[in-house]
């Protein structure tokens, strides 16, 4: 029997409890499309599931696309459970959008000085420190407050970017395959969490993208480097119809897409 393309290396690993692995860092994305009402709160919230009590040790926010008119309209605020902060207050005048506006705590210019459309690298208005040591796992919300009537707009995508530290110790097994992998999301069909696996025979940049039947992206689930390893990501599909969707995953020239059905 040819097993070449399917054979695994498993590796066990022994590791003192109190040692920490190599920081990671990683983009969790969100591709929407959320209208901004005058006077109104608009929220979205990406999951991320790393699982292993990892450990956040920095994190960024990047507003992918932002379409308004006045941006002085708006604030803009990151949480985490109990932990949030404003990152955006009241910036820009009567200059439209925000368009690849990365917040960084160690950018040299504060978001106060920028101009529309905010391209590039800026100190947030509140610092992004409080959520260091706060565990990876769970909801990550970004919220956008319209304080002012006449101007509108719509979220159109934005990126949580964590750097952290995962525990190891105990026996740890490691699943490595020999080729690369993408396995079908069970539950299928779902409502609305699903989970898909895949294998990456090395180290590299990997990116894991959910789209709808017409081809338009609607959810990042991986988007950065990867150490060799089987991996488990979690699609919440919650703000999403009911339909077909493909997710495609790309490595090192690897590509590979399969279906998957959401029914509500």
């Amino acid at each position: 029997m040819k097993t070449k393309n399917y054979f695994f290396a498993l590796l066990l690993l022994v590791i003192s409890f109190n040692s920490l692995s190599q920081g990671v860092q990683q983009s969790f994305c969100r591709s929407v499309n959320i209208y901004i009402n005058q006077f109104a709160y608009t929220r979205d919230s990406v999951l991320v599931s790393l699982g292993n009590s990892c450990v956040v040790t920095d994190v960024n926010l990047k507003i992918v696309n932002v379409t308004h008119t006045w941006d002085s309209d708006l604030r803009f605020y990151l949480h985490k459970g109990s932990t949030g902060a404003m990152l955006i207050n009241y910036v820009g005048g009567s200059g439209d959008n925000f368009v690849n506006t990365n917040l960084d705590d160690s950018a040299l210019i504060p978001i106060a000085s920028g101009t529309a459309p905010f391209t590039g690298n800026f100190r947030p208005f509140q610092a992004l420190a409080p959520f260091n040591g706060l565990g990876t796992d769970g909801y990550w919300r970004l919220t956008i407050l319209d304080t002012t009537s006449g101007d509108f707009g719509t979220l159109n995508g934005w990126c949580v970017q964590l750097t952290y530290t995962c525990p190891t110790g105990g026996i740890q097994t490691v699943e490595i395959p020999n080729t690369y992998m993408l396995y079908q999301n069970y539950p299928n069909p779902f409502n609305p969490v699903t989970k898909i696996r895949y294998g990456l025979p090395k180290n590299g940049t990997v990116k894991l993208t959910i789209y709808d039947e017409l081809g338009k992206e609607v959810a990042v689930l991986a988007d950065g480097y990867r150490e060799a390893n089987t991996y488990e990501a979690v699609f919440d599909a919650t703000n999403l119809p009911s339909g077909v969707y493909y997710y495609k995953l790309e490595a090192d020239g690897f590509s590979d897409t399969k279906k998957m059905v959401i029914v509500k």
